[in-house]
């Protein structure tokens, strides 16, 4: 018999025809051709027509007749091995860095062969295709950019229909990544310097990592040994530098390190120099004008090692005017300070005029065949004279009720050149007015180019606003105009201190009083009670006028009745532009018929609102019972006038009397 074969896999192919003697068995030769690896399933069957009945190990579908088709079908599985790989390559690379490597793909035939990529391994990426052209050679670029320390394996595997499969293997080396050298750091002794370390999170998640950092004496990181670093963000660490040698006496290095379960590794280095000194940052001194203070200066040995220093006082004004404002109040002796210790040097301030005063303090190191001897810090001082109003000053008042806003005129008129405080206030004042002040007849007012800055103990309560600064001629006086607003949100009284600074250095300082009274209860509100001992609850919604929330307290004013009571009495209030929060008042009474009164407050640190509470008990009604038995009527005797005992007793004694 003649047998016909037919198959459905891609990879499977036989012959076509096999003739079968009756009775006799025959191989039958299967070739499998795969181009790649994995698993292949697929059918092979034989089918006769010439009245032969196949027999076989396989599956017979039809009866055995003659004249009827019969088919054996097998159910084929292939399972395909990946082949030698072309090439093994290694590649080592450090953790967090990026490394390329180029492989060469080669095209035989004679038209364009389009190749799919597979990578696989830590780190390892490239293009998912790549096209090569007749008979010609393309490169091919992978990537390998690992981010943690240690071994790995990868491949790259090309796939095409026309060539089929071939890869190369991948043995991954990642290794510690080498320190990224930062920017060296400058600064002198007795300064710090200051720079910004990055910490990236390319991941979607967010990332714990750990710092730490090598010599925390001369590098201070100002961010928490572990920090969390959210998905696809940066976090910026301050790190400053202390220096505490000169450059020829060593840098102070330092080794940042980094590590992280998402992350991994990486560390910096950083390289720090210290200079000599120059001059330090000012000391700010003030002092009443004809007064004098006593002053502390710190100075902090940098160095590691102990130091002997002698300090000395330059008094400017001494020179130009040959008058001592600053003293040093420290022996001209060497004095020996500790490695990182402390010397405080004591001075004074007196000064005799309203205009600034410059000192400088020099603290000099005196160490001969020592190659700090010499280094000098100095310090400027600057004084400060301020000008304080006598105790016959009358303070100007601004007042108004809560809620409600006043505005005028603050005026100051001092003498810029007063050397001590003068017996009379009228030149050295300040005042409120309605409208600007008239001046003495004969002085005359113009615009002046003296600068000042100004400044409020309390900027919550009042807005100030400069309108103009005017020379007064012939006395030499200056006024300085404000346009004042006071808006208090609550009862408040209190005293504000207006500061003036001039830009030659003397300061003014005028207190004044703000007064106000409470305001307008905010609202009635009449709680009816729904029975005794019962509570009934009202609510009041507030917002804290502020984009923010801010702390509130709730309370009953003294004299409420006890049948009241706030909750909760201390909590936030919502911000506008929110439904706000929600205040309870519950109301208890335990007698009939009297009404209750109370007053809520509720205060903020700027504002108050007040209500009026009227509680209503529940009205008495006296209780109609009805009998449910007959009560018998009372007799005809009894329902007639009352008996007059005494009129009756009275009778019987006169009967008895003879």
């Amino acid at each position: 018999a003649v047998v016909s074969t037919h198959s459905t896999g891609d990879c499977i192919v036989g012959l076509h025809e096999v003739t079968v003697d009756g009775g006799v068995s025959v191989p039958y030769e299967i070739t499998a051709y795969p181009i790649t690896q994995g698993t292949f399933s697929g059918v092979i069957s034989f089918e006769s027509v010439r009245g032969s009945t196949i027999g076989g190990g396989g599956r017979e579908s039809n009866a055995s007749t003659s004249t009827e088709c019969h088919t054996v079908w097998y159910s084929i599985e292939v399972i395909v091995d990946a082949p030698p790989p072309e090439k093994t390559v290694d590649l080592f690379c450090e953790a967090k860095k990026a490394l390329t490597l180029e492989l060469s793909i080669s095209n035989p035939t004679d038209r364009e062969v389009l190749f799919h990529v597979r990578t696989e391994g830590p780190g390892i990426s490239g293009p998912p295709t790549v096209s090569v052209g007749p008979r010609t050679e393309a490169s091919y670029e992978i990537l390998y950019s690992p981010q943690f320390i240690g071994k790995d394996a990868g491949k790259v595997v090309f796939v095409s229909e026309e060539l089929g499969e071939f890869w190369y293997d991948l043995r991954l080396n990642a290794e510690k990544p080498r320190p990224v050298a930062l920017p060296n750091m400058v600064a002198e002794l007795g300064k710090v310097a200051r720079t910004v370390v990055p910490v990236a999170n390319g991941t979607e998640d967010s990332a714990l990592v750990n710092v730490t950092v090598t010599n925390p004496a001369h590098f201070v990181l100002h961010s928490p040994s572990k920090l969390s670093v959210p998905g696809k963000g940066k976090i910026d660490l301050e790190l400053t530098f202390i220096p505490s040698a000169l450059a020829h006496g060593g840098n102070q290095s330092c080794l940042l390190e980094f590590s992280s379960p998402q992350l991994g590794e990486w560390s910096y280095t950083i390289q720090g120099q210290g200079l000599r000194p120059t001059v330090m940052s000012p000391v700010i001194v003030s002092c009443g004008l004809g007064e004098a203070t006593q002053t502390l200066l710190h100075f902090k040995n940098p160095l590691d090692r102990t130091i002997n220093v002698q300090c000395k006082l330059l008094d400017k004004s001494k020179v130009e005017r040959n008058e001592e404002l600053f003293g040093l109040l420290l022996s001209d002796e060497i004095v020996t300070v500790g490695a990182k210790s402390v010397l405080e040097i004591p001075f004074s301030f007196r000064p005799l005029e309203m205009v600034q005063a410059c000192a400088h303090v020099i603290v000099e190191i005196c160490q001969e065949d020592s190659p700090i001897d010499g280094i000098k810090w100095q310090f400027p001082i600057k004084g400060m004279p301020v000008y304080h109003v006598s105790k016959s000053y009358q303070q100007p008042i601004i007042s108004c009720k809560a809620k409600e806003r006043k505005e005028c005129f603050l005026e100051v008129i001092l003498d810029p050149s007063a050397t001590k405080p003068l017996p009379s206030q009228q030149y050295n004042e300040a005042t409120i007015t309605e409208s600007p002040i008239e001046l003495i007849s004969g002085w005359v007012r113009e615009k002046s180019d003296r600068e000042f800055t100004f400044s409020l103990d309390d900027n919550n309560l009042l807005k100030l606003q400069h309108c103009s600064t005017s020379h007064i001629s012939p006395p030499g006086l200056v006024l300085v105009t404000f346009n004042l607003v006071f808006a208090p949100g609550k009862p408040v009284r209190k005293t504000v201190n207006l500061t003036l600074d001039s830009s030659e250095g003397g300061r003014w300082v005028f207190p004044f009083t703000v007064s106000s009274t409470p305001a307008t209860p905010d609202d009635n509100v009449v709680i009816r009670a729904n029975g005794l001992h019962k509570d009934s609850v009202a609510g009041i919604r507030l917002n804290s006028l502020t984009n923010s929330a801010v702390p509130y307290r709730a309370y009953l004013e003294q004299g409420s009745d006890p049948d009241f009571r706030v909750f909760p009495e201390q909590g936030d209030l919502l911000p506008l532009g929110t439904e706000g929060t929600l205040i309870y008042l519950a109301y208890k009474p335990t007698l009939y018929g009297k009404v209750h009164n109370a007053k809520l407050v509720v205060q903020t640190a700027n504002n108050e609102w007040s209500y009026v509470i009227q509680g209503q008990s529940p009205s008495f009604s006296v209780p109609v019972g009805v009998a449910t038995t007959p009560i018998r009527q009372p007799s005809n005797a009894s329902s007639g006038t009352r008996k007059n005992f005494i009129r009756q007793n009275m009778r019987k004694i006169v009967q008895k009397t003879p």
